[in-house]
């Protein structure tokens, strides 16, 4: 409790960050975790990101629409009929540092980035989000992913404890603190060892590809398959 209020009150004087990086194996993922009847799981299109925003814009904006149509990102849900109930964005490759607290994140091809998870208040307490990242995970095995990375603040106990339940590994804490043009930073050596760059050492993004390649590319929502087989989207999980 102390180090918790001392890490709080220096917030008002610098800008300090602490996360724990959580790494996901597919094979790793708990056995008792079984999707819920009454929900579907299943990524939204750019255009269903547009449609659901219309009434939770704070948590899902229609600019991140565009980002599915980019080709590298995903939104991967739990539908509760025709309502969202719970949602999560998975990256391939990189991640800008407005998507993780002020540090760019890239990462192997094998392995995907979670963020902006977000379950609404009506369908809390029914561990939507771990299903939602377990089944999104298992979701992109086409694309050769079968790892998860994801930062979680070191004071959110409750996540925290969702995601070990879940069967995450805590690979260790990344700390940034900034005061004025003052930066310094750490960052876990159990990640670096798994390929996970960070901050200047990230590889950037590619540039997105032309405004009218885009919805052939990836408008569906679905991430295209790296198999040489190609075929059909793969159906939600019901």
């Amino acid at each position: 409790m102390v180090r918790w209020v001392a890490y709080r009150s220096t917030q008002g004087l610098v800008d300090v960050k602490v996360a724990h990086v959580l790494w996901l194996d597919v094979a790793r993922i708990n056995p008792s975790l079984r999707p819920d009847a009454a929900y579907t799981f299943r990524f939204l299109s750019a255009e269903e990101v547009r449609t659901f925003s219309a009434d939770a814009k704070d948590s899902l904006p229609p600019a991140m629409a565009d980002r599915i149509l980019a080709g590298n990102d995903f939104c991967f849900a739990a539908l509760a009929g025709p309502r969202l109930a719970a949602f999560g964005w998975f990256a391939l490759g990189s991640i800008e540092p407005e998507h993780n607290d002020g540090t760019a994140l890239s990462f192997p091809p094998d392995v995907a980035y979670m963020y902006n998870g977000f379950t609404f208040p009506e369908f809390r307490g029914r561990r939507l989000h771990g299903l939602v990242k377990a089944l999104g995970l298992r979701a992109l095995a086409d694309r050769g992913v079968s790892k998860l990375v994801s930062t979680v603040d070191w004071t959110n106990g409750a996540s925290l404890r969702s995601n070990f339940r879940l069967g995450c590994v805590d690979l260790g804490r990344t700390g940034v603190l900034r005061l004025g043009r003052f930066r310094a930073a750490c960052y876990p050596r159990a990640a670096k060892r798994l390929g996970i760059r960070f901050a200047k050492d990230a590889i950037p993004r590619p540039a997105p590809p032309c405004v009218g390649d885009r919805e052939a590319v990836s408008g569906s929502g679905e991430p295209p398959s790296s198999s040489p087989r190609g075929g059909s989207p793969r159906p939600g999980f019901a």
